[in-house]
């Protein structure tokens, strides 16, 4: 393997174009983006520049490191071809934002808990569901509660 191949942007994220504070545009993969509360586009993204590793014996050696950094549009713009769509999040209804647990040990009349994401009664047993199947889980024939300290059904019942 040459030195060009450790250099190589991962082609699993889309570039981006960035305006550097001196003038000078360089390419850098885009590992998310998300929006401000003024609608402002924020990028976070990640460079690989060469980088010299001392070794005693060796002398100094080629070698890489990742710069993670994040910047505002206009800074960074798109560059046309670029698929940016692996970015978005998924629509509202397919978002996992529950979790549903097995009850805690000594509990034998549920079947399962419903928690909000971050609750520290939460199990880490268990997966995420979307608002759907939360909805269907409190309403189907096994018995799953709502968790009682972070009352996810005070939410749920403003859900279409």
């Amino acid at each position: 393997m040459d030195d060009h191949d450790d250099l190589t942007p991962d082609a699993s994220h889309p570039q981006a174009d960035v305006t550097l504070p001196n003038g000078q545009h360089l390419q850098a993969a885009v590992i998310r983006r998300h929006r401000d509360r003024s609608g402002v586009w924020w990028y976070d993204l990640e460079i690989e520049l060469p980088d010299r590793v001392d070794d005693r014996r060796g002398g100094p050696a080629l070698t890489s490191r990742t710069v993670f950094f994040s910047a505002p549009h206009p800074v960074v713009q798109r560059i046309e071809g670029e698929d940016y769509s692996s970015l978005d999040l998924p629509p509202p209804e397919h978002r996992k934002r529950w979790r549903l647990s097995p009850p805690p040990q000594g509990d034998g009349w549920a079947d399962a808990y419903l928690h909000r994401p971050d609750c520290a009664q939460a199990q880490s047993a268990g997966g995420m569901v979307s608002d759907q199947e939360a909805l269907a889980a409190l309403a189907g024939p096994d018995v799953t509660v709502p968790c009682p300290v972070c009352r996810p059904d005070a939410v749920l019942r403003h859900r279409p």
